[in-house]
């Protein structure tokens, strides 16, 4: 008996659009509307029509509001139909609230291959009369069109009149022939694997090799860039190789014993803004101009993957190489965030970060520019950050003061989020009571404890952010009502070393409450420094110093983690 679905859904990574249900073999329109929680005055409110057929996984899938639809990277034409798939990605508007089709249970394997040989059939019947080419609507140029030729989309109708897609590159009638020529948008040859909940994705495409000499790159100002100009693609069809010669690079590269590697951030994706689908196409059409045979690592989140963090390098490293030892010496990593100021050549924005330069100093790899490795120029003058995590001193944690008493006393902590204050406490007053806002939730329920812990004549360190006067004056009054001395501890760390721990911390402690740069950056903002004059006996100044119970964290606190 041949599996059948038993549901169909229209499901989103953006929260804010509602799942829309497809019943079996009944046409539904889908639009803007209540049941798609779907605003914009740009969609229609009759903008598609669907038909699901549980029986054969298909939805058939047909425009008919005025402006065009996206199908899996695609722009639509107003009543040209197609056929999708499990996976494929569906845009109400092109580049705009886009979906992905999930059948449930998913089809299995088998059946998608008897499916995509029976469409393969469909594509080969020979009806001169049903020929229709569609072109891709383009925003380049005229001198570009003439330099790069225009996209194709070769389509047949079958016996429903139901259009089924292959992208083509326009070029002479033999080659037009060779299926080499052809991107299948069902094709299945590369591998797509998705680690951590698709926090990681990563893409092998057919003939990859594990190799000991590694050329890595980014994607996007590297590889790539945008047709319209824009710094960001308005929609996955908005780019063109970055230069002419990319391919014979790589080629030259690849042929040269080296193993290409993408590294690339793509934080919109987990966010739910791009479609993961729709990304893999963009993905697969790159590497079809390029013709070279490589490995992509695609971070999605703001984790460990994310540049410059080395996540996705120890991927590479540890599972993708078939454990073949990496070259670190003859390997090299290219990209477009290498922080250069503005002007670091004539009438050139400043790169938008440093994050690809810093990648290659936390692996160690030599680092280009796509100016520097494709066009030949000389190293263009950049800036790396003002805080450097190699340079942190293992000096005296504070100077000319005792850091405890033997006397009962309350230590008082100023410092903003990710200076050090916690880590102070557990580590240098691990026999003073601690109290803490944030465990306890409220500054009435700190006094509360802290009265306490001084009533069972305990000494108690305030552990608290207490960036003000009027902050850090509810417990001076509470040590002078029981005549109590009160010392200030302040932590001297920077404002980008507190970003850096943060990021560590975040890192390292998923189940930390992740603090926003923003808290930080408001904290200093209104920052007073504290005086004698508040009530204290001694203020006294701490250094950070970290400690580390094991050596993996030591390596990744030792390494920039900030993307500016």
């Amino acid at each position: 008996m041949n599996q059948q679905a038993k549901s169909c859904y229209l499901k989103s990574n953006d929260k804010a659009l509602k799942t829309v249900y497809l019943p079996h073999k009944k046409s539904i329109i889908v639009g803007r509307s209540p049941e798609t929680n779907i605003t914009d005055t740009q969609c229609s409110r009759h903008q598609v029509q669907l038909y699901a057929d549980y029986e054969e996984y298909k939805v058939f899938i047909q425009q008919i509001g005025l402006r065009s639809c996206g199908f899996n990277g695609f722009k639509t034409s107003k009543d040209v139909k197609f056929i999708a798939n499990h996976d494929d990605c569906l845009e109400m508007l092109y580049g705009k609230h886009a979906y992905q089709i999930e059948f449930n249970p998913p089809p299995v394997k088998r059946f998608l291959s008897k499916k995509r040989s029976r469409d393969s059939e469909m594509l080969n019947e020979n009806d001169e009369n049903s020929d229709k080419i569609v072109k891709i609507e383009s925003d380049k140029d005229e001198k570009t069109r003439e330099e790069e030729p225009q996209a194709e989309v070769k389509c047949k109708k079958n016996d429903q009149g139901i259009l089924k897609y292959i992208k083509r590159s326009k070029t002479t009638s033999d080659e037009f022939k060779n299926e080499d020529n052809m991107i299948d948008l069902d094709n299945d040859q590369d591998m797509w694997e998705s680690k951590e909940s698709g926090a990681l994705l990563i893409c092998t495409t057919q003939g990859v090799e594990s190799r000991s000499k590694i050329a890595a790159y980014d994607m996007d100002g590297t590889l790539i860039k945008t047709k319209s100009g824009l710094v960001f693609p308005k929609d996955y069809d908005d780019w063109q190789l970055i230069y002419p010669d990319v391919p014979k690079k790589l080629r030259k590269l690849h042929n040269d014993g080296y193993k290409i590697v993408v590294f690339t951030n793509q934080k919109s994706i987990g966010s739910g803004k791009v479609n993961p689908k729709s990304f893999k196409n963009k993905a697969r059409n790159i590497v079809q101009k390029i013709g070279v045979p490589m490995q992509i690592f695609i971070a999605t989140g703001s984790d460990i993957y994310r540049k410059p963090a080395i996540g996705m390098w120890q991927q590479l490293e540890k599972v993708k190489n078939d454990s073949i030892s990496i070259d670190k010496d003859s390997s090299f990593y290219v990209g477009d965030a290498a922080g250069r100021p503005k002007d670091w050549a004539p009438r050139r924005k400043k790169d938008h970060s440093s994050v690809d330069r810093l990648l290659a100093l936390n692996l160690g790899l030599k680092f280009y520019t796509p100016e520097e490795h494709f066009l030949g120029h000389k190293q263009a003058q950049f800036k790396l950050p003002t805080f450097n995590p190699k340079n942190l001193s293992n000096g005296e944690i504070c100077s000319g003061s005792n850091i405890t008493s033997s006397n009962q006393e309350i230590i008082l902590m100023v410092g903003c989020p990710g200076s050090g204050k916690s880590h102070f406490a557990r580590n240098y007053l691990n026999h003073y009571e601690c109290v803490n806002r944030d465990t306890l939730g409220s500054w009435q329920k700190c006094i509360t404890a802290m009265e306490r812990h001084l009533n069972e004549k305990g000494s108690v360190v305030i552990d608290n952010t207490n960036p003000d006067c009027a902050s850090r004056q509810r417990y001076i009054e509470v040590a002078k009502k029981y005549n109590i001395p009160v010392r200030c501890f302040v932590m001297s760390t920077s404002t980008n070393h507190a970003k850096h721990n943060n990021k560590f911390r975040e890192l390292t402690d998923p189940s930390h409450v992740k603090v926003n740069d923003l808290v930080i950056d408001s904290y200093v903002k209104n920052y007073q420094a504290p005086s004698l004059d508040e009530g204290f006996t001694e203020i006294v100044n701490i250094n950070f110093i970290p400690k580390f119970q094991k050596e993996e964290d030591r390596e990744l606190y030792e390494m920039y983690l900030l993307e500016k």
